[in-house]
């Protein structure tokens, strides 16, 4: 657990780091490679180096998945001895040895789960999920804040191949997406609208962007993906076939829960500089559906010193 400069949250916590999306602006996958080894040392191996040849799948780094791993205790240079955070680069990693760390801090803080990776990502088997949800069940008094580029899986994580199994998001859950641009737009209907407390972070917000599709009308219809009756108000069960969980438009039930836009960060020489239009534009959708705005502070550029920074009721105070 560590405190954080991200204007969001109070901590972050990474029982999991690593991606494999390959995003050109990865602020976390070049902060990684600054601290990773130049050989991969694990506590088994008084030779040296072992990750480089087959003699590293004897010492219980290995998973049987290509490019991923887990680890059960942290690891350390012999000659010095030194903590190692990140053993295996960007590749995803599953530090088991973090997953007490929410248990002994005693205050409620806003806890960014996983900001050194993607913990939603296809790569990642359930299990290593399932096992950072009990570890926030253990320690209930915090508030635990997820992003993902991948939201379909969080309605898959229990093998569903439904996206309406949302039974393991709790009151202090915040189920976030990720969006860059208009590429990634569509896959807000995948995110558990009406069934959890859902955010967007716009971050690096790299062209115009329309949430207003997004938000409630009154004109709403929900269509069952089973059968596709129409109905002109959501419900569990489908009028038509009576199944659970079919209406696709579920996803206007409600809107989302919270906006979060920020700039790119890091010196990459491509880097986009988000224009206030662009701003203006996704500021007006949420103030048109009533909902809560959180620009960063690397915005100041574009919108100036009055920065929005408002909180939706779930996570107001500590």
């Amino acid at each position: 657990m560590n405190k954080t400069k991200i204007d969001w949250c109070d901590m972050t916590w990474n029982p999991v780091t690593g991606c494999l999306h390959g995003c050109e602006y990865c602020y976390a996958k070049g902060i990684i490679n600054r601290f990773k080894p130049a050989d991969c040392y694990c506590n088994n191996c008084v030779n040296g180096p072992c990750c480089t040849s087959e003699d590293y799948k004897k010492c219980g780094l290995y998973a049987p998945y290509e490019k991923i791993h887990k680890l059960e205790q942290k690891q350390y240079f012999f000659n010095p001895k030194r903590y190692i955070a990140y053993p295996f680069g960007y590749e995803p990693t599953f530090h088991k040895y973090r997953l007490d760390e929410p248990r002994y801090v005693k205050q409620s803080q806003k806890i960014f789960v996983v900001d050194m990776g993607d913990l939603f990502g296809e790569w990642v088997p359930d299990e290593w999920i399932k096992e950072v949800f009990k570890a926030c069940a253990a320690a209930p008094w915090h508030k635990y804040l997820f992003l993902t580029k991948n939201p379909g899986r969080y309605g898959k994580i229990n093998g569903w191949d439904h996206r309406y199994d949302y039974g393991f998001a709790t009151e202090n859950m915040w189920l976030g997406m990720t969006i860059t641009g208009k590429d990634d737009i569509q896959k807000l209907r995948q995110l558990p609208y009406g069934h959890a407390n859902t955010f967007v972070s716009i971050e690096p917000l790299s062209a115009e962007i329309n949430l207003e599709p997004f938000f409630p009308k009154p004109t709403t219809r929900w269509k069952c993906s089973f059968c596709g009756h129409y109905s002109s108000g959501y419900s569990l069960h489908c009028g038509g076939c009576g199944k659970e969980g079919g209406y696709s438009g579920s996803f206007r039930k409600q809107p989302i829960n919270w906006v979060i836009i920020g700039g790119e960060t890091g010196n990459r020489k491509d880097k986009i500089v988000p224009r206030r239009e662009w701003i203006e534009c996704i500021v007006d959708d949420c103030r048109a559906a009533g909902v809560p705005i959180f620009m960063k502070h690397n915005l100041a550029a574009a919108w100036g010193d009055d920065l929005i920074q408002e909180w939706p009721d779930g996570l107001k105070g500590g």
